[in-house]
């Protein structure tokens, strides 16, 4: 009878063991676009697109959120396909290439000389809850460097939000996607700033 007891007890622990957890929801803030015809540059010159210096907390791959009382947490069910910082990079890369700004665009990993270099300093990444809503949030800063002279031409800092249609993690992806696109556009507008006075 100890030994039905006891083989009973192992399969209902094994049973337990089985049991499988939810899967993990991998999101990203790139996407990939069909080519797109050939512009001529509007400025000859070239930028490297450095990766951005994040704090401690955005240099994985989670979904993070910030609550009104400055606690932070992350999605157990969620996270980045890549860290946040390496996502933001390539999708202003996307942005500059259809923008068709520069005669070359080259990321941090290149071994090409360029004329500039864009870095940028990522202080906040944030699906951000306040007062019954919440927000995508970013806070990142941007300088423009003269590669050969390591002048710094122009810095600018970026405070961006926009309302999450949803309280949960697909909410938070969402607000930070047109948080990214914005960021994008505003960033274009400046560089375009930058090359029409340094011509």
């Amino acid at each position: 009878m100890r030994h039905v007891s006891f083989y009973i007890l192992i399969l209902l622990l094994l049973s337990g063991c089985s049991t499988t957890s939810p899967s993990v929801n991998e999101y990203t803030l790139f996407t990939p676009q069909a080519p797109t015809s050939q512009k001529t540059p509007l400025f000859s010159k070239t930028l490297t697109v450095a990766s951005a210096k994040a704090i401690p907390s955005l240099c994985g791959k989670n979904l993070i959120y910030l609550r009104e009382n400055g606690e932070t947490g992350s999605y157990l069910y969620s996270r980045w396909s890549d860290a946040p910082a390496t996502l933001m990079q390539r999708s202003l890369m996307q942005s500059l290439n259809e923008n068709a700004l520069f005669v070359s665009l080259s990321p941090a990993s290149s071994l090409a000389q360029s004329d500039w270099v864009l870095e940028s300093d990522l202080d906040a990444f944030y699906h951000r809850f306040s007062k019954g809503s919440s927000e995508g949030y970013i806070d990142i800063t941007y300088r423009l460097i003269d590669a050969h002279s390591k002048v710094s031409i122009a810095s600018k800092r970026f405070v961006i939000t926009a309302p999450a249609p949803s309280m949960d993690a697909l909410g938070g992806v969402e607000a930070l996607k047109h948080v990214q696109s914005e960021l994008n556009h505003q960033s274009i507008e400046w560089l375009k700033t930058l090359t029409k006075e340094t011509k």
